[in-house]
């Protein structure tokens, strides 16, 4: 199961997985508010348990959940995937991340500020988009093909992608706009909420030793000072952990994406270690 970014799409594994063993399944799909996935009610808010809990309910209802499968997950998908393997142990047989620790830490005096930040966008955000809704406010923001693909190439964290790896998230990351070769974005503007977990380091220790399977981190190297800084405590745990190893790979954070042939013997070599009866 390929478990996408925070912003992207299941297209972020389109250059990988035509690379990767053939023999296998690999499942991917855009998580709720992003890309093609339906959207959650106004007021709700989404948190890393509610992305865990839909790995688990496209698991059972692909019926994945009766045997371990593999998950492989970018950035956010890789903090979801290791929450979920920690959650459901039994459900996991190798986890793979791509470029991905944490979440990043919050720190118990930080909660209350946290959660008013939080709580102020949501509302302004909601306010916005029932305004829209009744024909006030300002209209969804309208994009040309360039202006649609430059956006999708800008990242909020490392290099911007390659052409070609962004043109594969530009169907499912924009929808038609109100004129012919207009773009309106796909994903929920909620998605821009400031997101914190409210896991303190304490509190990932306890994720981290619930996992009981074989790990991988492909830590790409234009990501060392990231994750030396904001991952650094994350990165120590899994040092002690006996089922966690690290690969450094020449790249950005999005490495799978731009040069998906410097991952691909790695992922493989790790995933072909499994159990015979594991999905992968």
């Amino acid at each position: 199961m390929c478990l996408h970014g925070y912003w992207d799409n299941c297209a972020s594994f389109d250059r990988l997985i035509p690379l990767l063993d053939g023999d296998r399944t690999y499942l991917c799909f855009d998580w709720p508010n992003h890309g093609r996935s339906s959207g959650t009610p106004a007021g709700e808010r989404w948190t890393m348990e509610n992305y865990a809990l839909t790995v688990k309910r496209v698991a059972d209802h692909v019926r994945w959940s009766s045997s371990p499968f593999a998950c492989v997950g970018h950035s956010m998908g890789g903090q979801v995937a290791t929450l979920f393997a920690a959650v459901y142990p039994e459900c996991v047989a190798r986890l793979v991340l791509l470029d991905s620790a944490g979440p990043v830490a919050v720190h118990p005096e930080e909660i209350a500020w946290s959660a008013r930040r939080a709580a102020d966008e949501q509302l302004r955000l909601e306010d916005d988009m029932a305004m829209q809704r009744t024909g006030g406010g300002r209209p969804p923001p309208v994009y040309t093909r360039p202006e649609a693909l430059a956006r999708v190439r800008r990242r909020f964290y490392g290099d911007p992608l390659d052409e070609e790896a962004a043109g594969s998230l530009m169907a499912r990351h924009w929808r038609p706009g109100p004129a012919a070769g207009q773009y309106c974005p796909a994903n929920d503007p909620r998605l821009s909420v400031p997101y914190s977990q409210w896991f303190s380091a304490a509190q990932h220790w306890n994720v981290v030793t619930n996992i009981r399977c074989p790990a991988l981190l492909i830590r790409a190297s234009d990501s060392d000072t990231y994750f030396d800084d904001v991952y650094g405590v994350f990165v120590q745990m899994y040092r002690h952990m006996p089922n966690f190893r690290t690969v450094s790979v020449d790249g950005n954070h999005d490495v799978h994406m731009n040069d998906p042939r410097a991952v691909t013997a790695t992922i493989d070599g790790f995933l072909s270690e499994s159990k015979p009866n594991s999905k992968l």
